[in-house]
């Protein structure tokens, strides 16, 4: 049986290349993802992979010139990224009303009320006629799709996994030998990251023994955050870069005041870095507990970040590196492989 997978996402990002290639390990299945390719935030190219094809959404004029290619595919199953785009709503709607196959929305969005209660009350003309199922990144996002009436059963976790495999080659043995003393940050430089928080608690640490704050990304921050001389600004790097900065940094940091999940707290663990991070960030009961592979603080607060930053510093390297295998082992609570066969467990 020909399985054929069609993908709506707004962006395409590295860690969903993992995914495809679990999929594709299964016979007979080919992977159409159709995709933004105007406004988009990352410079993220796809690689060509075999049995996998990519659509670009501004090449379709009207929603059923969308529609109707989709369903030319002979679709088995439709996954959209969630319901920020409406025509991949609607074209999800349609599908619901005119082919007998699952439709399946992702969600990293945990519930805090407010304009939600909207979404709650327009769920079952809406939500609940495109989709069939949602496949959310964690618990805080369990409880959203739950208010938003799909049953428990319909309810699939997890939705998002870093590239494991990649990120377990990086060594910690090595940092065994030498553990290297370089804070990371990793993502997009803007204001609800909650770096100038970070960096004002950097600057209030008189004595940081050696150890350096290197930022990677970009974003519409980066021209204030590099005239700060006490801190390293990279560019936006592929992963396998990434790699190469995680195996030479001690620790991992994430200030964000507004993070609805955060999987660059999945690589960094995978990658087996210790963890600062702030408690908003969805990731964080997954991949951080504190005092085991990290430190916790509430987001904004520069002198709790400040104090947690001093506690990587000041921890001997046998600690360091313990927390870094603990971090590992945190995780492979998700891999590419349960997401994929999660996502596929809806078909007959």
């Amino acid at each position: 049986m020909k399985i054929n997978i069609i993908y709506l996402y707004t962006e395409i990002q590295p860690y969903n290349i993992a995914i495809f290639h679990e999929l594709l390990k299964r016979k007979n299945v080919a992977i159409h993802v159709f995709h933004w390719d105007k406004k988009i935030l990352t410079p993220y190219i796809p690689p060509e992979i075999e049995n996998v094809y990519y659509y670009k959404k501004s090449d379709f004029k009207t929603v059923n010139e969308l529609f109707l290619t989709i369903k030319n595919l002979d679709p088995t199953i439709i996954y959209t990224s969630g319901w920020i785009d409406k025509d991949y709503m609607s074209v999800c709607r349609k599908t619901r009303k005119y082919l007998s196959i699952p439709v399946v929305s992702g969600s990293d969005t945990y519930w805090r009320g407010g304009k939600q209660w909207l979404n709650i009350i327009a769920s079952p003309f809406w939500h609940r006629k495109c989709f069939s199922h949602i496949q959310v990144s964690g618990l805080w996002q369990f409880e959203y799709a739950h208010r938003l009436g799909f049953h428990a059963q319909n309810i699939l976790m997890h939705n998002l996994s870093a590239d494991t495999e990649l990120f377990r080659k990086i060594s910690i043995v090595q940092k065994e030998r030498s553990y290297p003393k370089n804070i990371l940050y990793i993502g997009r430089f803007s204001p609800e990251k909650g770096l100038k928080y970070l960096i004002e608690a950097w600057n209030a640490i008189s004595d940081r023994k050696s150890w350096r704050l290197i930022l990677i990304g970009n974003g519409p921050e980066k021209n204030v955050l590099i005239k700060n001389k006490n801190v390293e600004i990279k560019d936006y790097a592929n992963q396998e870069v990434l790699t190469k900065y995680i195996q030479n940094a001690g620790c991992f940091v994430l200030p964000s005041i507004k993070e609805q999940w955060s999987l660059v707290l999945h690589e960094a663990a995978t990658g087996g870095l210790p963890i600062l991070a702030s408690d908003i960030c969805g990731a964080v009961p997954y991949f951080v507990i504190n005092n085991y592979n990290g430190y916790t603080f509430k987001p904004g607060n520069v002198s709790e970040i400040q104090l947690a930053i001093e506690k990587i510093i000041d921890a001997s390297e046998k600690r360091l590196v313990e927390m870094s295998y603990n971090s590992r082992k945190l995780s492979e609570k998700i891999t590419p492989e349960i997401v994929a066969n999660t996502f596929l467990s809806v078909l007959p």
